[in-house]
């Protein structure tokens, strides 16, 4: 895929969603205000094996598949993989959603962070990104300065992307489930339609990946791509 193939998939994605690619350039610009990090810190994953670990409800179960190799987690499971592992990631990918002081935690530890930017995080963007000096920032529309896009729309997608970037000799999904949406207990019925709409994106997009590293997408608890 290139940038020219991804913002036709991406004018899709916001088109089927109703979201505006105005707010989510405007946030690019926003975080590109905080971010003042290049991508030299990537290049020490570069070729490695690479495990992506989603908030789905068979993620625990997954866990024991990940041997060696680099540790990314979606910001959404941030929290159960702080509860179910014993290591800690090597990188997280956020919109800033998830438990901001967890995230710090292990941005103090030495976890990478990589913030993404879109319409509906511009306040969360403004709130926390000064605790973050070091992180990098992508976004799903236009690159501009300090911020990159190496394609992918949700947070577990955008990971395997980024994996692939990184010319991973592998990649291993574990925890990605697209049938069920994970409830947040503010969740109302538009929030959970939505939320599968975005699910089925997300699986759309890692069956395009898989297709390009010639692979066959097949959903279980641990998915190889």
């Amino acid at each position: 895929m290139n940038l020219i193939q991804w913002l036709k998939i991406y004018e899709d994605i916001t088109d089927s969603l109703g979201i505006n690619r105005n707010e989510d350039l405007i946030s690019s610009f926003i975080l590109s205000n905080y971010i003042n990090s290049n991508e030299n810190f990537l290049k020490k994953y570069h070729g490695k094996n690479f495990f992506i670990v989603g908030n789905g409800k068979n993620m625990p179960e997954g866990l024991n598949s990940i041997s060696g190799g680099v540790v990314i987690v979606a910001d959404s499971a941030v929290t159960r993989f702080h509860e179910y592992a014993s290591i800690k990631p090597d990188i997280i990918v956020t919109d800033l959603d998830g438990d901001i002081n967890l995230i710090h935690n292990y941005y103090k530890n030495g976890t990478d962070l990589i913030i993404h930017a879109h319409g509906d995080n511009i306040n969360k963007i403004l709130k926390y990104s000064s605790k973050f000096p070091g992180a990098m920032g992508t976004t799903q529309n236009i690159p501009i300065k300090n911020i990159k896009n190496y394609f992918g729309f949700t947070d577990g997608d955008r990971s395997a992307f980024l994996a692939k970037y990184l010319n991973a000799s592998s990649i291993i999904l574990i925890g990605f489930c697209f049938k069920e949406v994970t409830i947040k207990p503010y969740y109302d019925e538009n929030s959970i339609a939505f939320k599968k709409k975005k699910l089925f994106w997300a699986r759309k997009l890692l069956e395009i990946l898989a297709s390009e590293r010639h692979k066959k997408f097949i959903e279980s608890s641990v998915i190889e791509i």
